[in-house]
């Protein structure tokens, strides 16, 4: 057997120290504010020297499992611990090594094994130190982990730093982020200069860089001193509290369930252009950033986007950035019933709303103080006697005292049902359909032709009594078209009856019943 030429590890006093964390050198790291750790504390100095070695000593080094020495790659690897939660051997310097006070993964894939003797220590004793070609996968850090490979599973006990990518793991510590996180639950104080797009955080965080996705389930600082910060997504849970002046802040999605506070961002560093909160957000003195309220008008909740799907929780109240007449804001709603109109500041925008294929809306909202969601199977509205079609509240009144006892709450109860559109309606028919409602208000308006001679592509050429209806209608307002078509299935709501009837009173036509 020919003898082979390995890389070892020479360690002389002071080197043995170069590889010591902060945490084994003194007492713990510590948080310089809150939410944040000392960054880059378990980044220890690795020197290195060739030695040769012979074949039994390697041999007696070398793991057992999964290594391709000819090729030196190793794809998987599985590092046994003894009973005290120690590597049972000193690695493969190409792959991994351990000395008393890291694990150092140089290359591959590795998982963690630990001893099955009794009472055997479950973690990694040591520091884990992962670098750039390395992963680790599986098994459990109990000391200090900084990472600047890739981490995708495992469990890490002690406080971690992240200069790498990570995408699962369960961390019980303090993390410090300076690169990437998709992935993995984080249940100590999390402070980011990086970027993250992933993964749940149940303590506080604090965020120095960017936010694309991910959960936040208590308090989010921004600790912007000289940092720009941008969200782009997220879930926050808690409340989101800026702490710094100077540095420039752009939040362009995400949902915001708690307080959002900016007050001390001056307005030239300030941009939000987009996202859903629950309350208002604080803004600073001289801020020229409007935001719209989005309900639906018969006080049912509807979901929004959020973490590349849809929140689980519905909301009946949203304040969203109105946009501008240039640049409107395009927001996106789920609700559980069709969306039959959609009202910005009591005018249809429906024209301008898009039904996507997974059946939420997307709605671009320019400048409006309310946008309101016209969803199927209203419950009757409550309306101002005044807004009654006087021609129609005495028989309306008549008909409460018929019934009795129901007064004049059941006179505003009828506004909004079927037994004021019965009344109202000619021959006392409820349209149940938009052509059917066209057809009604085209009627009452003595059948007039309209301007334009063009066909919707959705109703029959040969129906030109219902296409001159729909037309019309939609050339005078009552009605909304989406250009070439019309919807003429799509269901009405007695709502939306009203109002289109409302509407026509106002059109210069003399109205016939």
């Amino acid at each position: 057997m020919k003898a082979k030429r390995i890389v070892s590890i020479l360690l002389t006093g002071s080197m043995l120290l170069s590889l010591l964390p902060v945490s084994a050198l003194a007492a713990a790291p510590v948080f310089d504010a809150p939410a944040q750790t000392t960054a880059k504390k378990a980044a220890p100095l690795v020197q290195e020297a060739d030695v040769s070695r012979s074949t039994e000593e390697e041999a007696a080094t070398r793991s057992s499992r999964d290594l391709d020495a000819e090729n030196n790659t190793a794809e998987s690897i599985t590092i046994d611990l003894d009973a005290k939660g120690n590597p049972t051997s000193q690695g493969d310097v190409a792959h991994w090594y351990y000395n008393a006070t890291a694990l150092f993964l140089n290359s591959g894939t590795f998982t963690l094994q630990p001893s099955s003797e009794p009472g055997a220590a479950s973690a990694l004793q040591p520091g884990l130190f992962i670098k750039r070609s390395a992963e680790f996968k599986g098994g459990t850090a109990g000391n200090w982990t900084t990472n600047r490979g890739t981490i995708s599973g495992g469990t890490f006990q002690g406080e971690a730093s992240n200069q790498g990518t990570i995408s699962d793991g369960t961390f019980q510590g303090a993390m410090s982020n300076d690169g990437t996180i998709s992935g993995g639950t984080f249940q100590g104080e999390a402070s980011n200069r990086g970027t993250i797009s992933g993964g749940t955080f149940q303590g506080e965080a604090s965020n120095r860089g960017t936010i694309s996705g991910g959960t936040f389930e208590k308090k989010v600082l921004l600790m912007n001193g000289d940092a720009s910060i941008t969200i782009s997504d997220g879930l926050f849970d808690g409340v989101v509290v800026n702490k710094g002046r100077y540095g420039s802040l752009s939040i362009t999605g995400g949902l915001f369930t708690k307080d959002v506070d900016v007050y001390t961002i001056s307005t030239g560093n300030l941009s939000i252009t987009g996202g859903y909160f629950v309350a208002k957000p604080i803004m600073p003195q001289g801020s020229n950033t409007g935001f719209a309220t989005v309900r639906d008008q018969n006080g049912r909740t509807f979901q929004v986007p959020v973490n590349e799907d849809f929140s689980e929780n519905g909301y009946g109240t949203l304040y969203v950035p109105h946009g501008t007449s240039e640049q409107a804001n395009p927001i996106t709603v789920k609700t559980d019933t069709v969306l039959t109109d959609c009202l910005a500041d009591g005018e249809s925008i429906m024209d301008s709303v898009q039904q996507n294929a997974d059946g939420s809306y997307t709605i671009e909202v320019s400048q409006p103080k309310s946008i309101v969601l016209v969803t199927a199977e209203p419950t009757p509205p409550t309306l101002d006697d005044s807004e009654i079609d006087s021609a129609f509240s005495s028989g309306a009144a008549a008909l409460g005292i018929v019934l009795g006892t129901a007064g004049l709450g059941y006179a505003t109860y009828i506004y909004g049902s079927s037994l004021y559109l019965h009344y109202a309606l000619p021959d006392g028919f409820i349209p149940s359909t938009r052509q059917e409602l066209a057809n009604v208000l085209w009627t009452t308006a003595g059948k007039p032709d309209p301007v334009s001679t063009a066909l919707y592509t959705d109703i029959p050429a040969d129906a030109i009594e219902q296409q001159k209806a729909a037309r019309w209608c939609a050339e005078q307002g009552l009605l909304s078209d989406h250009g070439a078509t019309f919807g003429p299935d799509t269901k009405v709501t007695n709502a939306r009856i009203i109002r289109a009837w409302n509407s026509l009173k106002k059109v210069p036509v003399t109205i016939t019943k």
